[in-house]
């Protein structure tokens, strides 16, 4: 009896014990990780402002590699969230949603909240950008807050943050970091993109091809857009909008391309290299410019970063509706500043 009465005494002084070092453990914990990545901070800011790259650098697939994500709500900024369930204890149901308190901090700072089976309330992830100096470079931290008031269970489960926590947070990061080098290292932040319906139209078009210089490539698309307006006279046709330029491949030394002229009826009859057809139609990534058509590569790179960055599917074989096109909005096209607008077709989200 007296045994027995020892050990219910050690279990309660161990109980006791537990409870006040519950009641001193912290009702809150903090844990980040750091990486440096060599992308400009609008792209880093772009691929965490948002949930559509994150099927490409989550943890969650380390875990489960059939853990199912789903897209609800803004596709970026406050409101934008990603759902997620799998049947792996690890990762079970839960979601992330891009805070609005605080708000997002432009090129600067983003709060996921996060609802998970991990314990603890106001559970978030901050993601702070923080540029070098040269800005050649920006350091990207992620740190993961959690509140366990009064759940002293809950509290230990605080000394614990090293493992799981920290195990994904360091998995994501350097996902982000490998996912961002891959993408063209051009900063857009001063270049306007929008997301535009397209409309589809009747055109005549011939493929050329010219070395990759302005002036070759002046040269073939006088010379394609010549022969497109001896069709037009002949089968009197009228023009209803700017010359289309339709990149078929920018090679190491060649560029070969379709010139094109938006015409008011379908039903013509051409021969060759002289074709008929339509042009896009459908969603696409625009942006525009005055200056020099040397800067028309750069813009398409501006344009598939931006597509990669806000998750945005397109034809990366640059065939048919896939491919990038430029109108040369220009009345005069032989105007020292000239006037362009680029396009990217995309896939609906």
């Amino acid at each position: 009896m007296t045994r027995l009465l020892e050990i219910i005494v050690a279990i309660a002084i161990v109980f006791v014990l537990a409870v006040i070092l519950g009641i001193a453990l912290p009702n809150h914990a903090h844990i980040e990780r750091s990486v440096v990545v060599s992308s400009p901070v609008r792209q880093v800011y772009d691929a965490i402002s948002g949930f559509r790259t994150y099927p490409s650098w989550n943890a969650l697939r380390a875990y489960d590699p059939r853990v199912q994500l789903s897209f609800k709500g803004s596709e970026s900024g406050p409101g934008a969230e990603v759902d997620f369930t799998s049947s792996d204890q690890r990762v079970g149901n839960g979601s992330l949603v891009v805070a609005a308190d605080p708000a997002p901090q432009q090129d600067k700072q983003v709060t996921w909240t996060l609802n998970n089976n991990w314990k603890g309330e106001n559970k978030k992830f901050t993601i702070n950008i923080e540029p070098s100096a040269n800005g050649k470079t920006a350091k990207v931290t992620m740190g993961y807050d959690v509140d366990y008031g009064w759940d002293l269970v809950a509290r230990y489960s605080g000394l614990y943050l090293e493992g799981d926590p920290a195990t994904q947070i360091t998995y994501q990061l350097s996902a982000l970091q490998n996912m961002l080098a891959t993408f063209p290292n051009v900063d857009y932040k001063d270049q306007p993109v929008e997301v535009k319906d397209v409309t589809a139209k009747p055109i005549i078009y011939m493929t050329t091809t010219a070395k990759r210089t302005l002036d070759d490539v002046a040269d073939a698309t006088d010379k394609a857009v010549t022969a497109l307006q001896a069709v037009i006279k002949k089968e009197k046709l009228t023009v209803t909008g700017p010359r289309i330029t339709i990149t078929d491949n920018w090679g190491d030394e060649n560029y070969d391309f379709d010139i094109a002229l938006p015409v008011d009826r379908a039903d013509v009859t051409v021969t060759d290299p002289i074709k008929s057809g339509q042009s896009y139609g459908g969603k696409a990534l625009v942006t525009s410019f005055t200056g020099s058509p040397a800067q028309l590569p750069l813009m398409r790179l501006v344009l598939k970063a931006y597509a990669y960055t806000h998750g945005y599917i397109f034809d990366e074989s640059s065939t048919g509706n896939g491919r990038f096109f430029d109108e040369l909005t220009t009345p005069d096209p032989k105007a020292d500043a000239q006037s362009y607008s680029v396009y990217l077709p995309i896939q609906s989200q």
